[in-house]
């Protein structure tokens, strides 16, 4: 009987050692998610007039040298030229919006207009709002692309502008009080106040995901890849009259349908096409799915004729191929 107990007691320590000696359980993982699907899209096309300045009316032939007669800078004469500067400023405008999308406030300009009505200098005068400080300089060069008319005498005339974001519901920005006028200077009142809405994706995605990313879901983004690179585009050729060329956005989406990462090729794509791309392009929706994807868009930036572009839409052809 003890001999019997005794055995039993050997087999239970034996099947404790056994059990003891085991490698824990291994914890249950998520199943990894599926690779991102690659597709490659068409070339996008976008075009768009550079933004040339008006014919100025034609005056008298300056006066000859020695003489002392020249004709005079008149408000009926520079208003229109000036006022004619709002379209490209607001080009500027609708791109700067992607980096400050409420910024609002006014810019004084002051221009020293040559004899043969060039422009020979402008700068900002007063203090901008600080949150337009950085859009100075492409307001500025759309004034640069202005003609007068030979006059056979320099002119000093300033001419302001005034910004409010489509952003901000019910707000008004009231034209800035000028300076006093220094000596000789005319300034040229501005009756329009610039209002652009900022640039946003108008994709809706589906709310239920689709299994897979596919080229069909994908091909609903190429309206808001041509509306960005227009907007984008038209304020480059304001700074860079010269500007086209072709790039590829590489854009890496979430499940979601958001964008993770977006990257342009070649990297050294001028400024400021590229950096309003890139920013904007973070705010591209595509439809959600279980993979996600990569995707590769070709751009193709092109010139139009055209004697001036409206950036509401009748100066881009965008287009797909």
């Amino acid at each position: 009987m003890s001999s019997a107990r005794a055995s039993s007691i050997v087999f239970s320590l034996t099947l404790v050692a056994a059990c003891s000696s085991r490698p824990p359980p291994r914890p249950i993982s998520a199943p990894r998610p599926p690779d991102p699907i690659a597709l490659s899209l068409p070339e996008v096309r976008v075009a768009h007039a550079q933004w040339t300045s008006p014919t100025p009316p034609t005056m008298p032939p300056p006066p000859r040298r020695g003489s002392r007669r020249s004709g005079s800078m008149s408000l009926e004469l520079a208003q229109p030229i000036l006022v004619s500067t709002n379209e490209p400023v607001r080009a500027c405008y609708k791109a700067f919006l992607a980096f400050s999308p409420q910024a609002g406030g006014s810019i004084v300009t002051l221009m020293r207009i040559g004899p043969s009505g060039s422009i020979d200098d402008v700068e900002t005068i007063g203090s901008p709002d600080p949150s337009l400080t950085i859009m100075s300089q492409c307001v500025l060069a759309a004034l640069r692309t202005r003609r007068f008319p030979g006059l056979g005498a320099p002119s000093l005339v300033s001419f302001p502008f005034s910004f409010r974001s489509g952003e901000i519901n019910g707000q008004t920005v009231p034209m800035p009080t000028l300076p006093p006028a220094r000596p000789g200077e005319m300034q040229v009142p501005n009756p329009e106040n610039i209002t652009v809405r900022p640039w946003r994706a108008t994709l809706i995605p589906a709310s239920a995901p689709s299994p897979v990313m596919t080229r069909e879901l994908v091909d609903a983004v190429v309206p808001d890849v041509q509306s960005l690179a227009d907007t984008c585009f038209a304020a480059t050729l304001v700074v860079n009259p010269a500007a086209e060329g072709d790039f590829t956005l590489r854009v890496a989406v979430e499940p979601s349908g958001n964008v993770n990462r977006l990257d342009i090729t070649p990297p050294e794509f001028p400024s400021p096409m590229r950096d309003c791309v890139v920013t904007l392009g973070r705010q591209l929706h595509f439809h959600p799915s279980l993979t996600g994807a990569i995707v590769t868009i070709p751009v193709s930036l092109h010139h139009i004729d055209s004697d001036l572009a409206n950036p509401m839409g009748n100066g881009s052809v965008p287009t797909t191929r």
